[in-house]
């Protein structure tokens, strides 16, 4: 079943039409895993705090601007969400074309 790839809102005017994209495409693509030649062993990669010299768990692991070499800024994922940015949501339609200037065999089929 696909699953939706984003959802927002199409705005022409006054008028805002809810929309969701879902992925039109299915991936057959075959993944490898990285091996150690030597014994066959799994190589992960693993997440590794270079100031307290430890591996640390996935919880731990936040995100942050680095201002300067020495100044991180943290941000929290309310703070990315709450952003006002306009367009990261919708799609503005700007104008319509005439129906019989599109080519109806270079678009999706209908069933």
């Amino acid at each position: 079943m696909p699953r939706n790839i984003w959802s927002g809102a199409i705005s022409f005017g006054l008028v805002t039409v809810p929309i969701s994209v879902a992925s039109a495409t299915e991936d057959h693509s075959i993944r490898f895993h990285q091996y150690h030649l030597e014994d066959m062993g799994r190589v992960r990669v693993r997440k590794y705090c270079e100031i307290e010299d430890r591996e640390v768990d996935q919880g731990e692991i936040g995100k942050g601007y680095q201002l300067t070499k020495e100044q991180v800024i943290p941000i929290s994922d309310e703070e990315l969400r709450d952003l006002p940015l306009p367009t990261a949501k919708a799609i503005e339609i700007v104008a319509f074309v005439p129906l019989d200037s599109v080519d109806p065999s270079s678009g999706a089929r209908s069933r």
